[in-house]
């Protein structure tokens, strides 16, 4: 018997800006995971849609019952769902208002006396951006290894 998938379902926590269309809404509606069979959330995502790396099947704690996860490990993953991994809409928002801060402050030639305010203002942007990258990369780096020992575990 096939295992049930389990359910991903975007929560609104800001419906004021739902109508307004503002682009800070997918950072608003995170994306639960249940389990399938007794509907007990076991993963809270911000942001639309992510997609998870891992095995593929779980057991829930509540229930103990197994199912599928939706997840799949790095060298599966199509180069979309790779860029989406990597860029998530939070993260591509947070880039596009640094690159739109360093445009602004460069063209106004913005000053905090005598020192220019693009190296505080650049390390308040790529600060939590190197740091998002270094876990995103051991993540991956977690998926590979689990990827080739399942793989070598099969041809043995």
């Amino acid at each position: 018997m096939d295992k049930p998938l389990a359910f991903k379902e975007q929560e609104g926590w800001a419906p004021s800006f739902e109508l307004s269309g503002a682009a800070f809404t997918g950072i608003l509606w995170p994306t639960v995971c249940r389990c399938p069979h007794c509907r007990s959330v076991y993963k809270l995502a911000p942001g639309l849609g992510d997609v998870f790396l891992g095995k593929g099947e779980r057991t829930c704690s509540k229930c103990e019952k197994a199912f599928r996860d939706r997840s799949q490990e790095w060298p599966e993953l199509s180069t979309l769902d790779r860029f989406f991994f990597l860029f998530p809409g939070a993260v591509c928002i947070w880039t596009l208002l640094g690159i739109i801060f360093r445009a602004l402050f460069s063209w106004a030639g913005w000053t905090f006396g005598k020192t220019q305010i693009l190296l505080p203002a650049a390390l308040i942007f790529v600060t939590p951006l190197i740091a998002w990258f270094v876990f995103r990369g051991f993540q991956v780096a977690r998926s590979i290894h689990r990827f080739d020992l399942h793989r070598k575990a099969k041809t043995a």
